[in-house]
């Protein structure tokens, strides 16, 4: 008897053909392309999150300080009277002493800032080198790609200088040049007799535009669109020079505080002669279109590149009174 069996067409199927895989193949890479992206922002996001909350923290640990002493910390203390030696002699500075206020007292006990010895000694003394080594993930961004060390502004009297831990976060000098003078309008000042000056402190009081309108602390990336902007230090700077009245731009006040002079992102840099709009004095960081700033209240605010800003003169824009302590003009959107 004639069998007949009928076999399904599924049955009969070996595999894909070439053309199947490459149109899944397609498919998938379409797929993941439009993920990425997705993703990427999803990382960012986290990061920008992690990064307010840092600010959050610095921005509270100067409020706690100022609850203690009266009086925000200064740039720096224990300068060489009249100017001293611009480039070796090196200070502790705000970073440091809010460290007792950020769950930062071993290092602080570590270095005793308070102690009679100057930040260039205490990188001879093997426990206080460590210290100064040691990285600080309060005062780092995690969008930024810097280094643990900052390689860029380097303590002497070393030798070799030494590099110290990197920040991310620069105190709020001037809405014009970083100046060590009496013109500086923003809450980190000198805290030490430089250039003749008296000895200088702000408090809240002397926030004369309010608190929720000040900055006091903001951004800068260590690279960004591959310019090094060099970031800044966590616990001090060689010598007491500025942009204002010493055009240095390698030591100094730059690397603990910044001024409002460049646009937010500025990446233009003009090497050793430089002009004072050059971007490694300004703010900036690796978030798209703008950086983040805490206010003297404690509330974080992140404030686009485009920002209405302007070089020079009165504070007469939004950014520049945005970083003016006292310009006694209303700030308007940003």
């Amino acid at each position: 008897m004639l069998r007949i069996e009928h076999t399904h067409p599924a049955a009969r199927r070996g595999a894909f053909t070439l053309v199947e895989l490459l149109v899944v193949i397609a498919i998938i890479g379409v797929l993941v392309g439009l993920l990425l992206p997705a993703v990427q922002a999803a990382r960012e996001a986290a990061r920008r999150m992690s990064c307010s909350n840092n600010l959050k923290q610095v921005g509270l640990a100067l409020q706690n300080y100022h609850d203690t002493y009266r009086a925000f910390p200064a740039i720096s203390y224990e300068h060489e009277v009249n100017g001293g030696n611009e480039s070796i002699h090196s200070s502790y500075s705000w970073g440091t002493f809010i460290l007792p206020f950020m769950e930062g007292d071993n290092l602080y006990d570590a270095l005793d800032p308070r102690g009679g010895q100057r930040m260039h000694q205490a990188v001879a003394v093997p426990v206080k080198r460590q210290a100064l080594e040691t990285p600080v993930a309060g005062f780092r961004c995690p969008s930024d790609t810097g280094p643990e060390m900052n390689t860029k502004y380097l303590i002497n009297e070393a030798s070799p200088d030494v590099p110290t831990a990197l920040s991310n976060y620069l105190g709020v000098n001037s809405a014009g040049d970083i100046d060590r003078a009496h013109t500086h309008n923003g809450i980190f000042v000198p805290g030490t007799n430089v250039q003749g000056n008296s000895r200088m402190k702000v408090a809240m009081r002397d926030i004369l535009d309010g608190t929720s309108n000040t900055a006091i602390v903001g951004e800068r990336a260590w690279l960004l669109n591959g310019v090094n902007l060099n970031a800044g230090n966590v616990f001090g700077h060689n010598g007491n020079s500025d942009i204002e009245n010493g055009h240095d731009y390698n030591n100094g006040f730059i690397s603990v505080v910044g001024g409002g002079k460049p646009h937010i992102n500025t990446t233009d840099t003009c090497g050793g002669g430089c002009n004072d709009v050059d971007g490694r004095q300004g703010f900036s960081s690796n978030h798209p279109g703008g950086a983040m700033f805490v206010f003297a209240d404690g509330s974080v605010h992140f404030i686009s590149e485009n920002v209405d800003d302007n070089f020079g003169g009165a504070s007469d824009t939004v950014y520049e009174r945005l970083l003016n302590r006292m310009d006694g003009a209303p700030v308007g959107e940003y």
